[in-house]
């Protein structure tokens, strides 16, 4: 309950911001498309996809799945509606991560974390949030990920959990413990390939099906303003499964993706604030609401199913034994593509709390094994008992990280009128 109330408030704040600031998140996508493309920013583009990447994981595939299962079609409407709004917050916590960065070992290192010490000048509160960081991205958010690819391959080939648990720390080792680098180019093959890929195969079974598009539109907004829907207990209402869906899907407002945003060189910090925006819009307005077509147009009982099962079921029905793997592929990368991402925002706030160079070392081992740790819960629990853990996750960082992006508002407000003033 309190979980509830706490992300109702995160949209209050998010109506009356988008408000202030007229709606500036909706210039995102024109805004990234010159600097990106016209301004060709290498560095804003690597960001952007290891953002994406971040992004891209299973809220996108078994979030859906489980917000339709629970909370009925009506949830996919209230995740668009937050969404929508709370894309102001993207704008404003990636800017003030490019005005608060440093140069740490060579690299731009920064996040939430530290505009809240030299923004705030609050040591203590930076403090708390970059360990609660660090614990989301290593046993809170990383146990859905790995929990998602645990169910997919013993689903699709029968492996035993113990043999992919084995193979999943395997993984780790190769990519992910081995520097920023490989972290970054992982991203920038892995994620273009397959979010073009995914969008493909859903635009074809929605296209293959088409003459039950208008019946799907129909139930959404049937079951969105439904007031049985919208008022049912806090853990079924479709307007809440919706808002926290939306919230796990694209994190504006955590204080997540300031660490990578970070990591770019732009003209102008606000610059990086857009680019990320887009990651919002593209995460959940487009992958979210494919899958979620995808699921609704099929119409299965959804009470049969519980997150994972219910999209191989869905690719199955249509492909036959190719979509039974096809599925299957799709989830483990996403998956593998934000465990990627979530290992280097741990880390970014590990080296945050470290100081020392001599300690750093073992702090990274200790990381690490916390790390593992996070991919153990995910291979032996449930998807539903996860999401638990996700969402107590969410509000932790969300309270600290709304306190100082609203306490810095000034500081976005000069970087706004800098960027518009200059151009």
């Amino acid at each position: 309950m309190i979980i509830s109330v706490i992300v109702l408030g995160y949209f209050v704040l998010a109506v009356f911001y988008s408000i202030k600031y007229r709606f500036i998140q909706f210039r995102a996508v024109g805004e990234t498309k010159k600097i990106l493309v016209s301004e060709k920013n290498r560095s804003a583009y690597s960001t952007f996809m290891l953002s994406m990447a971040s992004h891209m994981g299973t809220g996108n595939i078994v979030g859906i799945s489980t917000a339709l299962i629970y909370g009925g079609a009506g949830s996919l409407f209230w995740m668009w509606v937050y969404t929508i709004f709370s894309a102001i917050f993207s704008l404003m916590e990636n800017t003030l991560a490019q005005v608060y960065k440093e140069k740490i070992n060579g690299e731009n290192r920064g996040g939430a974390c530290f505009y809240m010490k030299k923004g705030l000048n609050n040591n203590f509160l930076s403090l708390v949030f970059a360990f609660f960081l660090l614990c989301t991205n290593t046993i809170f958010f990383q146990p859905l990920q790995v929990n998602t690819i645990s169910e997919t391959i013993n689903l699709t080939f029968g492996i035993d959990k113990i043999l992919i648990l084995v193979g999943f720390v395997i993984f780790t080792y190769i990519v992910i413990f081995n520097g920023t680098k490989r972290i970054v180019r992982f991203s920038e093959l892995v994620v273009p390939f397959m979010s073009l890929t995914y969008l493909a195969v859903t635009f074809f079974l929605i296209f293959l099906n088409i003459g039950n598009f208008g019946s799907v539109i129909k139930v959404i907004f049937q079951d969105a303003f439904n007031l049985k829907s919208i008022l049912a207990g806090s853990c079924c209402s479709c307007l809440l499964i919706g808002f926290k869906r939306s919230l796990f899907s694209h994190e504006a407002g955590l204080g997540t993706m300031p660490s990578i945003s970070s990591m770019a060189d732009g003209k102008y910090p606000i610059n990086q604030g857009f680019v990320s925006t887009v990651g919002v819009y593209v995460d959940t307005l487009v992958m979210c609401t494919l899958t979620g077509f995808c699921i609704l147009i099929f119409t299965p009982d959804l009470s049969k199913f519980v997150g994972v099962d219910l999209i191989i079921y869905i690719f199955e029905l249509e492909f036959g034994v190719l979509g039974f793997y096809l599925a299957g592929f799709f989830m483990v990368i996403f998956a593998l593509a934000t465990v990627v991402g979530e290992f280097y925002l741990g880390e970014s706030n590990l080296l945050y709390l470290i100081k020392k160079k001599k300690k750093k070392g073992i702090f990274k081992v200790l990381y690490k094994c916390l790390f593992l740790t996070g991919i153990f819960i995910g291979t032996t629990n449930n998807t539903r008992d996860i999401f638990v853990i996700v969402d107590s996750g969410m509000v932790f960082l969300g309270i600290a990280n709304l306190y100082a992006i609203i306490k810095l508002r000034d500081v976005f407000d000069k970087e706004l009128i800098k960027y518009y003033d200059l151009k």
